[in-house]
């Protein structure tokens, strides 16, 4: 038998049991696929392009993470007549989270490529060879990765039912690490992966033919992949009898085919749909966002969240992503340059400007031209963001037009905002922090921008947000910004007031305006729960 029917009757194995789906609604069959293999070469290249990051992201965290957990091998393997005090299990059950957002993010671009091996690979090279190539390099990290962690937590009876636990501001489920064993200690992706090395070796000429080992990436990927084959294959040789044993007799309550990994149903299936079929079609319209900038005022905080975009990989939580709202230019001018406060400061600047607006643009002339141009879209700028290009200026359509939308106003002065808003600016241009360091101000991820523009100082009450440990590092995702409002709200030192939340509902592919007590507890909603009502 050739490796090609080998791996095709593996993978047939090896899948979970098929289940009955909803029929999908005509508009969606007849404006997008829903098949990512349906899509035209050009369109499957792009989205294999942004997975092949999504999967870049994946991959470097979870053995990033697995080597976290290693350098406290003794905690993780303490006998259960020493309890975990709350420090220790903080530490645990942050960087199980934040290891299990890794794999699932992983999980779902094996998943989106799965099929494959129905897509020829003479008539369809290139849809074949960027297919397999996802859809191995995947596994080869989960299991590589993914059973280094199951050993060194496996048999822990103590670690074992803290982790199982559910821990919805972590985006924890109810027995999710039980699951997690069953999936990378079995014998049907073990068998995968033996047959798909088996197979790369057989596609070579596929894979170079079809231009994809030229593409930027992929050479770091395939060595990756190569790397992370090796590791699992010795340590499925060395350690696969006892992993096995282990999986067995924990995992007495989670053999039936309802314990398959949650994520074939549920997230695989969103993702076909919202990434393919709902991709640059966010929930909210804009319409909607037009409506709510008349409510908005400059150093507003925002949350967002993009349902297809899976951003900040690592960090759990509802909301991935903080922004603030600084206003057009005249917005600026109008809030800012008559409040007396503000004058009095801004007299003390450098160069006595007369007004915060002029000691902006004096300060900052280069960003000042950037900021009162426009978008690609006509917009204004209004927007100071983290993104992967770094703290930039964007307009309603990157930073609002958007799935799920909080905003929120800091209780204080107009000159502390103002002070907030300069320190932006300082930060605008400097790149993306991709290692999540909040002690360095080189780089910024997306709440760090928000952190440190608003952070206390001698002559600024700033806002008090603490950082959290994630993984052992000290943190802040969006998610502790509305947990702040839900600890604070109602109480007369609140720091933020309300303003508005647009509410993304997946069904009817919508959003609707909610209040305050529907967003103060989305914070504590699953990460990767997709059925929201």
């Amino acid at each position: 038998m050739s490796a090609a029917s080998l791996l095709a009757a593996w993978l047939t194995l090896a899948s979970p049991p098929a289940e009955p789906t909803s029929p999908a609604p005509a508009t969606v069959a007849t404006t997008a696929p829903r098949d990512v293999y349906a899509l035209d070469d050009a369109a499957f290249v792009a989205q294999a392009r942004r997975d092949l990051e999504t999967l870049r992201q994946g991959t470097e965290g979870l053995r990033r993470l697995k080597e976290e957990a290693f350098r406290s091998k003794a905690l993780y393997q303490r006998g259960k007549d020493v309890p975990y005090t709350p420090d220790e299990k903080q530490l645990l059950v942050s960087t199980w989270a934040a290891f299990f957002d890794c794999f699932i993010s992983t999980e779902v671009v094996r998943q989106r490529y799965w099929d494959f091996l129905k897509v020829p690979a003479f008539t369809q090279p290139k849809k074949h060879a960027w297919g397999f190539l996802l859809t191995h390099a995947a596994l080869a990290s989960e299991l590589a990765q993914g059973m280094a962690f199951a050993d060194l937590t496996g048999g822990q009876a103590q670690l074992e039912v803290l982790l199982n636990e559910p821990g919805p501001e972590y985006g924890l489920p109810p027995r999710a690490f039980s699951r997690f064993k069953e999936k990378v200690v079995h014998v049907g992706t073990s068998t995968q992966l033996f047959t798909g090395d088996g197979y790369r070796a057989t596609l070579h000429p596929v894979l170079a033919k079809a231009g994809v080992l030229n593409e930027p990436g992929v050479p770091a990927l395939f060595q990756t992949m190569r790397q992370d084959s090796k590791a699992a294959r010795s340590r499925l040789l060395k350690r696969g009898p006892v992993l096995f044993a282990k999986a067995a007799a924990d995992l007495t309550q989670d053999t039936t085919a309802r314990a398959v990994f949650p994520v074939q149903k549920t997230v695989a299936e969103w993702m076909g749909d919202t990434r393919v079929h709902r991709s640059g079609k966010p929930l909210i319209s804009r319409e909607q966002v037009l409506s709510l900038l008349p409510r908005m005022a400059p150093g507003d905080v925002m949350v967002a969240r993009q349902n297809w975009f899976l951003s900040n990989i690592g960090l759990p939580g509802f909301w991935p992503h903080a922004e603030l709202y600084v206003g057009t230019p005249q917005e600026l001018s109008q809030t800012f340059d008559a409040d007396p406060e503000v004058k009095t400061w801004v007299a003390t600047l450098p160069g006595h400007p007369e007004t915060f607006t002029a000691h902006l643009a004096k300060a900052f002339p280069a960003k000042w031209a950037e900021y009162t141009g426009k978008d690609a879209h006509g917009d204004p700028l209004r927007i100071i963001e983290s993104i992967s290009e770094g703290v930039s200026f964007t307009g309603v359509e990157h930073g609002m037009h958007v799935d799920y939308l909080g905003v929120l106003r800091p209780r204080l002065s107009q000159v502390d905002k103002a002070r907030a808003i300069l320190r932006a600016f300082t930060f605008q241009g400097r790149p993306y922090d991709f290692n999540f360091d909040f002690f360095s101000d080189q780089s910024l991820v997306c709440t760090e921008l928000v952190w440190k523009s608003y952070a206390p100082s001698k002559d600024m009450k700033g806002l008090d947000i603490p950082l959290v440990s994630v993984a052992g590092r000290r943190t802040l995702p969006a998610n502790e910004i509305v947990r702040v409002f839900d600890a604070e709200y109602g109480q007369p030192n609140r720091q933020f007031d309300f303003v508005a939340f647009l509410d993304g509902r997946e069904g009817p592919e919508d959003a609707v305006e909610a209040n305050a007590e529907s967003f103060r507890y989305t914070y504590r909603r699953m990460k990767w729960d997709i059925a929201q009502e």
